[in-house]
């Protein structure tokens, strides 16, 4: 123990102006209290206490800090008093200090050694607003003052944190300092200012959380004196803090990037961890596709996961690692004197890498792996016991951490998906998990001319169909015009209906505008008619009605009766169009149907991409490649097994069109296309038309001959190629047709399509030459849809 003065206080001393003494009479009021009932033993300490101040207050004066010396006595005795005898540590922080703390007078050795350091005083965190004027020991007093004089219990403990600073400035301990206010008399040197406790709170329902603008108006600190003593207990608190900063980051994660937030975590860490040589590792365990995906980033301190130990390419994860993230479990390697977990595969990879102290902890969250924590050394006798309990005391917080990363990663990729591409489907969706997290890698990175990079799949073998409704345009517009006809039909009606009480000029001129739209609709095209049909209901027609209402107001019930055919309604004006509509419905729920049963065998299977695109049939592409399912090895077998498929898909949307057509309002009949590409072409995702499309200038023929052989004719023919109830398969290369024959021999074996197989050579389209077909015959008589 000894006399030494150190400043505590820094900052602002606008308290100074408060008047403060330093004496024992808050003390003495205390010993007294032991011995007002009576002489007993237990009072012997308090009473020689007693009297020994007298002495000295009679030979030195009273206390005073230029006294200081004679009282160490009764300065050893407040310190006996206040710490059991029999706790000897010899880091007790322990002093005695002037009224509020500003400075310490006398204390343990410890205590004064640990000011030696560069500690920097922290604001109390408690009901005080941000941005407000007070220091530390302003806080205090007025706490003191609410609590004394006006009742008012104090909310949180009087409490100062300080931080220790290295060379660098990086925080390497906490301390908190408690300051006991016990022996310190708080009095007013005038009237005790009145006021409504509520008008100073910014919170009606909680008068403890003061607004202190208003408190420092209301109370000056020169209207009060402080006299006594305080005493002072300094608790190391590292871990508390440490805890404290990870739960209030927590709280804003979503706002963080994480590659600086896991940055940060390091130096919150840095306090327990003791040494500047021990390095912790921590990285959250994000999950794409099922697999581990790893942001080399932020484990280039890993051990365990490094990009050269991990894995060898995105899907192809070290068998090692792999294993260890499956069945995750503690490692140790020269901790806890030198004690070495022998079972761990890693302990030739910790050697190699000179590290001479490691620790590997799992962290779990909801019974699943949700990252990695790694403490290591490259010195021995790094890792104590004291700092390994506190870092799992921290591992509940840290898992919880490492979820909410991923699950924020994970939220970030869903956006980016959702935003910049549609709704992807699963064959896909890990080539766009794995764009959008590259993204973000470059976002937190701030690397140059971040962008998202296109989705290309390379080397896939293209599957196209086609299924058309044979002369649905020339069905559609007969319907169209039929609709037309029966409405002039129910004018002419309506016209007879208001002549019966003779001529009218209305009726004269509307009758003649009738007459010319009839005859000038067989002198022109069918699109030309939609314009003049369309302007006429709404130029001749609806103010032919409007006025015949009012020239005819005794006939309002029959005009009303032919009127509703004459606008836009499918149950009576558009008839005949409603019916091939509901026809086209029907057979397209027909092909879809087929459709989604031949995408399910293909996805079983071997996981590919499929897109249908709605026509009065249904077109659509199939893309299937290892690019595209590099999980699954890839066999060229796969195409001759979905292309028999397709052919089995389109003989069965052919049977089941024909037998539905006696059940259909108008008589529809599909027709089958399927194009067969020799060669893998490259795909890439376009976002302003959320769809794929083939990459590069050679492929792109693909794409014209699939839009040139929709309504191709046979060679030196004017037949086209497809037929109903027939199959037109389109090729270029003979050296597809070995295994088309097989397929096709497969499938006849079936019974659904019939022997006779046509060749045929289709005529050459702009751009095209060369195109061969063959030509299957679908078997109406087969039944067998299992």
């Amino acid at each position: 123990m000894e006399i030494r003065k150190v400043q505590l206080t820094k900052g602002k001393n606008t308290f100074y102006k408060l008047e403060k003494k330093l004496h024992f009479e808050p003390f003495f009021r205390y010993l007294e209290s032991f011995t007002e009932s009576g002489i007993s033993s237990d009072d012997m300490i308090p009473l020689f206490a007693l009297e020994r101040i007298k002495e000295i207050e009679h030979v030195s004066g009273k206390l005073c800090k230029h006294n200081l010396s004679a009282y160490k006595d009764i300065l050893q005795l407040i310190y006996s008093l206040s710490v059991s005898l029999i706790d000897t540590d010899p880091k007790r922080y322990w002093a005695l200090a002037t009224p509020l703390a500003e400075e310490a007078f006398y204390g343990t050795d410890a205590f004064f050694d640990l000011w030696k350091n560069r500690l920097e005083e922290q604001d109390i965190q408690d009901q005080l607003q941000d941005g407000e004027p007070l220091n530390n020991q302003e806080k205090l007093i007025y706490t003191l003052i609410f609590e004394r004089l006006y009742g008012l219990p104090a909310k949180e403990n009087n409490t100062i944190v300080y931080h220790h600073l290295n060379e660098k400035g990086e925080i390497i301990d906490y301390y908190d300092l408690t300051i006991d206010f016990k022996f310190v008399d708080i009095k007013p040197k005038k009237e005790l200012p009145q006021f409504n406790l509520r008008n100073l709170t910014k919170n009606t329902n909680d008068a403890s959380l003061f607004n202190w603008d208003h408190v420092i108006n209301a109370i000056k600190l020169e209207d009060f004196e402080l006299s006594g003593f305080t005493m002072l207990t300094v608790k190391k608190s590292s871990l508390e803090h440490t805890i404290k900063r990870i739960q209030s980051i927590l709280l804003d994660l979503a706002t963080y990037n994480y590659h600086l937030f896991l940055s940060d975590l390091e130096k919150i860490i840095a306090p327990i961890l003791k040494s500047t040589d021990t390095i912790f590792s921590l990285f959250p365990l994000f999950q794409l596709n099922g697999l581990p995906f790893f942001d080399y980033s932020i484990t280039n301190k890993s051990i365990l996961i490094s990009e050269a130990n991990a894995s060898n390419s995105y899907t192809n994860i070290n068998p090692q690692v792999a294993n260890y993230l499956k069945h995750p479990h503690l490692i140790f390697y020269n901790t806890l004197d030198a004690i070495k977990n022998t079972t761990s595969i890693f302990d030739e990879r910790i050697k190699a890498s000179g590290v001479k102290t490691y620790l590997c902890i799992p962290l779990i969250h909801n019974h699943a792996l949700s990252g990695i924590m790694e403490i290591y050394s490259h010195q021995l006798d790094q890792l104590d016991n004291e700092t390994i309990q506190s870092l799992r005391t921290l591992v509940p917080l840290l898992s919880q951490l490492s979820y909410d990363i991923t699950a924020e990663f994970r939220k970030r990729i869903d956006e980016i998906i959702i935003n910049r591409f549609t709704t992807i489907q699963p064959a896909v969706q890990w080539k766009f998990n794995h764009i959008a997290a590259q993204y973000i890698q470059e976002l937190e990175n701030d690397e140059q001319n971040t962008h998202i990079k296109p989705v290309i799949f390379e080397e896939v073998y293209p599957l196209y169909g086609a299924i058309d409704v044979k002369d649905s345009t020339v069905i559609r517009n007969a319907s169209i015009l039929k609709d037309f006809s029966f409405k002039v039909k129910q004018l002419a009606l309506l016209i007879d209906e208001l002549s019966r009480d003779g001529t009218h000029q209305l009726i004269i001129d509307f009758s003649k505008r009738v007459d010319q739209i009839t005859m000038s609709l067989d002198q022109i095209s069918f699109d030309e008619s939609m314009v003049k049909i369309i302007e006429f209901f709404r130029k001749d027609v609806q103010p032919f009605i409007e006025a015949a209402r009012r020239e005819f107001s005794t006939k309002h019930a029959i005009i009303e009766h032919y009127a509703k055919h004459f606008f836009t309604n499918r149950e009576t004006g558009e008839f005949y169009r409603n019916e091939f509509e509901t026809s086209l419905w029907k057979i397209n729920q027909i092909i879809s149907k087929e459709l989604n049963h031949f995408n399910s065998f293909i996805q079983g299977n071997y996981p590919s991409y499929f897109q249908k695109f709605r026509t009065d049939g249904i077109e659509y592409d199939i893309y299937i490649g290892e690019s595209i399912t590099p999980q699954q090895t890839f066999s060229k077998e796969f195409i001759n097994i979905f292309r028999r498929q397709q052919i089995i898909s389109m003989a069965r949307i052919a049977l089941k069109a024909h037998h539905a057509k006696q059940d259909l309002p108008i008589t529809l009949e599909t027709t089958q296309l399927i194009f067969i590409n020799p060669h893998s072409i490259d795909i890439s995702f376009r976002e302003d038309e959320r769809r794929f499309d083939v990459e590069g200038s050679l492929n792109i023929r693909y794409e014209i001959i699939k839009k040139r052989i929709d309504k191709i004719r046979v060679k030196r023919t004017k037949e086209r190629l497809t037929q109903v109830n027939k199959i037109a398969i389109v090729y270029l290369s003979d050296e597809v047709l070995e295994d088309l024959n097989l397929s096709i021999q497969a499938i006849y074996d079936m019974g659904i399509i019939e022997r006779t197989v046509e060749h045929l050579k289709l005529e050459d389209v702009q751009g095209i030459v060369g195109l061969k077909a063959i030509r299957l015959t679908v078997n109406l008589n087969y039944r067998d849809f299992s």
